[in-house]
């Protein structure tokens, strides 16, 4: 069985991303505090591939490896008049539908990305700070790509 390459995945999942939401800035891969973000420049999105990295191993030579990857997600909530945990649900709505699974995947049970993964998937605790306290709202979403 071929293996997909780690560059080919992250392409495909940044391709989902930036058709999921009217970006400003990015998605990029490359992380950026959001303090170096200006307001003007959000919503912007951030694909952090420095979680990690696991191998697992069945009867077959080939392993499925699982990549953590986490989007950093900026947002400007400096509008008293926008509810800035609206704002972060209006943005998970619309990542849920982007990974959601369609058309050839109903049957597999998984996202593949249009076929450049084995699965992908938001995978654990999301960390929402809704910026009430000073307008700058963040959200980091964790996704899982499994690889074979």
């Amino acid at each position: 069985m071929a293996t997909t390459k780690r560059e080919t995945a992250l392409a495909a999942l940044q391709s989902a991303i930036a058709a999921a939401y009217a970006w400003k800035l990015g998605p990029s891969r490359r992380l950026k505090l959001w303090s170096d973000v200006p307001s003007a420049m959000r919503p912007a999105c951030f694909l952090y591939e420095g979680g990690q990295e696991t191998y697992a191993w069945s009867e077959g030579a080939t392993p499925k490896r699982v990549m953590e990857v986490k989007l950093f997600i900026y947002l400007n909530a400096k509008d008293t008049s926008i509810t800035g945990a609206v704002l972060l649900n209006d943005l998970m709505d619309a990542l849920d539908v982007a990974l959601s699974i369609s058309g050839g995947d109903l049957i597999r049970g998984r996202n593949t990305l249009g076929g450049a993964v084995h699965h992908c998937r938001i995978d654990g605790k999301t960390l929402k700070d809704p910026g009430d306290l000073d307008g700058d709202a963040m959200l980091i979403v964790p996704i899982k790509l499994v690889l074979p």
